[in-house]
């Protein structure tokens, strides 16, 4: 009788976790936590910092010394936080994939631009809102809180205001409350031919309006010039801010991505009473 030969056949099914690695959202949000611990504790050190070098005898070179420090430190802070928020991501989750672990540390890091973004959007809607309602509490016109910090523009309307004002009987009130912001805009506009209307329509003489027109012109455009370097000011830190904004997340963005993807390769060193494919195992 011939002898019968036999085969075993072994087959391996993979579970469906093992093909469609899912994400844990449990950790990502955790990792979150961790992040924003770190990241305030970072800024409390940092505030610590800024107010040590802080030196009231050079208040140019600290004002400059202080916005690159805070430039540079908000970097690191959210690089540092963000790092190890997507570390404790991928070890929250506990599966040595590296690739997963990546995906947890982005998560991590999304979630925070977003919750950051929606708490700034809350923080600045309640700024403006108080502001406009104080505004019009305190009954502030455009033209006041435009020459708050601009001398030639304060004398330019100090200057029309005193016009108007000593042309006018005293024995008559004065019911153009609004006509010496309505003159300067007309002057800084370069309307000369507006403003000398609207100074004849507040009972100013012309002679007076022929006297006072070229010495309002020239304080006008020494207002303008102030004007115009005040924004060109603003556009340029503007700009800076917001460069510094995008390096912020864009560094962010790498380190909680490293963070994740080094945290799931290590998994291994945090769970060191289990056993994972492919790492060595450690004994308690």
């Amino acid at each position: 009788m011939a002898p019968m030969n036999e085969s075993v056949e072994t087959v391996v099914v993979a579970s469906p976790a093992t093909i469609h690695p899912s994400m844990s959202w449990s950790a990502i949000f955790a990792g979150w936590l961790v992040a924003t611990a770190i990241a305030g504790l970072l800024y409390v050190a940092g505030l610590a910092l800024g107010f040590a070098a802080f030196n009231p005898h050079d208040m140019a070179g600290a004002a400059k010394g202080i916005g690159v420090g805070t430039a540079i430190w908000l970097i690191v802070t959210w690089a540092a936080g963000l790092f190890v928020g997507g570390l404790f991501a991928s070890w929250f989750d506990g599966k040595a994939d590296e690739t997963m672990g990546a995906m947890h540390g982005i998560a991590v890091w999304g979630l925070s631009i977003t919750a950051t973004a929606l708490w700034l959007s809350l923080g600045l809607g309640q700024a403006l809102h108080h502001r406009a309602a104080m505004d019009r509490g305190g009954n502030m016109t455009m033209g006041a809180a435009a020459a708050s910090d601009n001398d030639a523009l304060l004398i330019l309307q100090a200057n029309v205001r005193g016009l108007i004002g000593h042309s006018q009987n005293d024995a008559r009130p004065n019911m153009h409350g609004g006509a010496d912001d309505a003159v300067v805009a007309s002057i800084l506009g370069n309307r000369t031919d507006t403003a000398r209307a609207l100074l004849m329509a507040d009972g100013v003489s012309s002679e007076a309006i022929d006297q006072s027109l070229p010495r309002l012109a020239n304080e006008a455009n020494a207002a303008n010039t102030k004007i115009k370097a005040d924004a060109d000011r603003a556009a340029h830190y503007t700009s800076v801010a917001l460069w510094v904004t995008f390096l912020t997340g864009l560094l962010a963005l790498l380190a909680a991505a490293i963070g994740g993807w080094m945290g799931a390769g290590n998994v291994h060193r945090v769970y060191h009473l289990r056993r994972y494919e492919g790492r060595p195992y450690r004994n308690p």
